[in-house]
């Protein structure tokens, strides 16, 4: 194991050195999903690289969610793999999406013991609300990585089959001049 040495902080934060592992792997793992389903948006529009990138990369998550379905809709109708994407892209954007922004976005709060902290969250859409999660070990953060993870493996396979299926399957298409 490599010795880093450690930077300095003026600030006291809740979350342990194993908390904040955990965090970072939720971070990593969801740039993953993200660009995974980013690809897959190329696949289902036809776009070629550099362009695909110009059309996608500022995009948000949700976005790129919306385009997905409403791109598999038409293409892959009445196939079984637009039910399965939109399942897919709904368990990502509805149930994995919302625990990967309170994890990053929260605040982190101390516990009754060390092993454990919560988030706290401020909404303002309306009406001012204050929420705090349940209690959460770096295991339990941990395991919203692998949930995402899992996602992303279940959202690869499909890709390729969704690839197979409209006879696409080269990956990433790059855009030769005069061709």
């Amino acid at each position: 194991r490599i010795h880093i040495k450690m930077a300095t902080f003026h600030s006291s934060i809740a979350p342990n050195p194993d908390h904040l592992s955990a965090i970072g792997r939720v971070v990593v793992q969801w740039t993953f999903l993200e660009k995974t389903i980013e690809m897959l948006v190329w696949e289902l529009a036809s776009l070629k690289q550099p362009r695909a990138q110009a059309v996608t990369t500022h995009l948000q998550t949700q976005t790129l969610i919306y385009i997905a379905n409403s791109l598999a809709r038409d293409l892959l109708a009445n196939t079984g793999l637009d039910e399965k994407l939109r399942e897919q892209l709904n368990n990502i954007g509805q149930k994995l999406r919302p625990k990967r922004n309170s994890i990053v976005h929260g605040i982190w709060a101390p516990t009754g013991t060390t092993d454990k902290i919560v988030i706290t969250e401020t909404t303002a859409r309306g009406v001012v609300k204050f929420k705090v999660s349940d209690e959460m070990t770096a295991e339990d953060i941990m395991n919203v990585a692998s949930e995402i993870d899992e996602a992303n493996f279940q959202l690869t396979r499909l890709a390729f089959e969704i690839a197979e299926h409209l006879g696409t399957l080269t990956g990433i298409r790059s855009e030769v001049p005069g061709k």
